[in-house]
């Protein structure tokens, strides 16, 4: 091994270390919550409760967490109900929708369904007064009976559109609002009214806009009077939000979805800046006696738009490959997108379907682009890189069931045993006894230790590969050669002390150290003192194959072993 490569791995070990330290010291705490990610979509516009219902199983491939869901009725005189005109449609009544309440509750708990919204747009057909009480009593009854449908259906809350499709400009002040102050007390008094009745019918709601502050303003921190500032643009909408803060329980979260994250771009850390200007940012629009509750129950997000990635170059939206590919883009802005976010990020497309629809007419969402395709088909690898991204373990672990019910899982180091090819003299340790397919590797200015087989020790037999004395080595176990996006299982049993264990990435036969590497958790020692780890492994991009490094920092008395050293490829 070159004095270059044997520099590389000391300070990927020290790295290993450190952050082994770091991990046993987090896990004390308690798992960060975990971050969800919500589907949208021209289909999911077009389809009912009762459709989704009925292909609800197909969910469970998409990598979701849940999806929006649209509501439309008819009353008895013919009268519309709908998402689209909720505001501004007959009054809303649970009997309208009594036929797809029962859909909507064998949706809860379904794999990729288990965090689904109500969907309302708040474009009204014709403008609501801010002085007109029956007007409002109307449009918030109708949220209200949203909100009750969607705790009856034990849905996660509801998904608000406030984005002006209509032209109706409800939350820009007109000449008939009288003078601005008095509109904007009447519009905070509004959005009170509309967060009091959503919280007496479902008190633990998430209500997720595709613009909160966003819809305002990215930035007030750099404004010297805000009320002015709003006042020069006519804006309403900082009120109205004021206004639900003013009566927002703890119990309730509202998101800001700042749907102009479509054009956000990880490659120049947009989500951090973004996540800073939700809150941050954005805090000078909120009135002082509600700040607190704005840092406590409001979330940043970020909204994603698919057709970016499949769209023509000559597209206004429109996001290249990296590295090679399209996929590798959209997940460096999934993944900043999660890391930014407090609770969801919602992902939208409008050229594909989430799903094979079935007993849905492709006209009914897909116009004349027929035959259509799903996110999976269009960009291959989505499905696994969502669920990955949003809750890494629970996904590997479906992907290796899967695998095991298939009788599909198989093991790359053929000597997971770590036996020693030819007879040893058994119950002692055999220096310079190395099994294939392991490699070793020790620093040279270190404490010069042993490796070998340890015929007297072993997890269910008496075999196992062991350090002794090293001031700093490792075994190597060198994956094949595979491609970004592929996701491994890492196992192994060790006993002794100070185990060193990571995954380094390599590109072309040579070590990318550009990358961050992979740590295991090793679980706590059972009777005989082995401690069992594991660790699940997705190949990044800008790289094609990786190293598992057994390792060690010891003492000249001390001794380590490992066993049970598995490695599964789980796509």
């Amino acid at each position: 091994m070159s004095m270059k490569n044997a520099a590389f791995i000391f300070f990927a070990l020290c790295a290993a270390f450190v952050s082994a330290a770091v991990h046993a010291a987090g896990t004390m705490s308690g798992a960060a919550p975990r971050k969800h990610i919500l589907g949208h979509g021209w289909d999911l516009l077009a389809v009912s409760p009762v459709d989704v219902a009925r292909n609800a199983d197909a969910f469970a491939k998409t990598g979701l967490d849940g999806i929006s869901l649209s509501l439309r009725a008819r009353l008895p005189d013919g009268s519309r109900l709908s998402f689209t005109s909720i505001l501004t449609d007959p009054p809303w009544t649970r009997d309208a929708f009594a036929d797809q309440i029962p859909a909507l509750k064998s949706l809860r708990g379904k794999p990729g369904l288990s965090h689904c919204y109500l969907s309302a747009f708040w474009t009204p057909a014709k403008r609501l007064a801010w002085s007109d009480d029956a007007a409002w009593a109307r449009a918030i009854g109708n949220m209200r009976t949203l909100a009750q449908i969607a705790h009856e259906a034990q849905l996660e809350g509801l998904l608000i559109d406030p984005e002006d499709y209509s032209t109706t400009k409800q939350f820009v002040f007109q000449p008939e609002d009288g003078d601005f102050e008095s509109a904007s007390l009447l519009a905070r008094r509004r959005g009170g009214e509309f967060i009091a009745a959503v919280a007496e019918v479902h008190p633990n709601a998430k209500l997720l806009f595709f613009w909160l502050l966003s819809l305002s303003y990215h930035d007030f921190s750099g404004v010297a009077d805000v009320q002015q500032f709003l006042k020069s643009r006519r804006d309403l909408w900082p009120s109205f939000v004021n206004g639900m803060l003013d009566r927002l329980p703890k119990t309730m979260k509202l998101i800001d979805g700042d749907e102009r994250a479509y054009r956000q771009d990880a490659l120049r850390r947009d989500f951090y800046v973004a996540a800073w200007q939700q809150k941050q940012g954005m805090l000078p629009a909120v009135d002082e006696k509600n700040r607190e509750r704005f840092l406590l129950n409001v979330c940043t997000g970020s909204g994603h738009y698919l057709d970016s990635y499949i769209n023509p170059t000559n597209s206004p939206w429109y996001f290249g490959p990296v590295e090679g590919s399209r996929l590798n883009h959209f997940e460096a802005n999934i993944r900043q997108a999660v890391a930014c976010a407090d609770d969801t990020v919602w992902v939208y497309g409008e050229k594909c379907a989430w799903i094979r629809w079935r007993g849905v007419a492709d006209a009914k969402w897909n116009g004349e682009r027929t035959p259509y395709k799903t996110w999976e088909e269009a960009l291959p690898g989505i499905s696994s890189l969502l669920g990955c991204v949003r809750d890494p373990w629970g996904w590997m672990e479906h992907k290796l069931r899967e695998k095991m019910r298939a009788g599909a899982l198989v093991e790359l180091t053929g000597n997971s045993e770590c036996v020693y090819p030819k007879p040893l003299e058994s119950g002692k340790f055999h220096a310079g006894k190395v099994p294939k397919p392991f490699g070793r590797w020790q620093d040279e200015k270190k404490i010069q230790g042993e490796f070998g087989v340890d015929t007297g020790t072993g997890v269910g037999d008496s075999s196992s590969i062991s350090i002794r004395g090293s001031g700093n080595g490792c075994f190597t176990f060198d994956s094949p050669k595979t491609r970004p996006g592929a996701v491994f299982l890492v196992r192994f049993c060790t006993k002794g002390s100070s185990p060193s264990v990571a995954v380094y990435w390599k590109r072309n036969g040579s070590w990318n150290w550009s990358l961050p590497g992979c740590f295991p958790t090793i679980g706590e020692a059972d009777a005989d003192g082995w401690r069992q780890g594991e660790m699940f492994v997705r190949v990044p991009a800008n790289a094609d194959s990786f190293s598992l490094l057994l390792g060690a920092k010891q003492r000249a008395d001390e001794q380590i072993w490992f066993d049970r050293v598995r490695m599964h490829p789980l796509d």
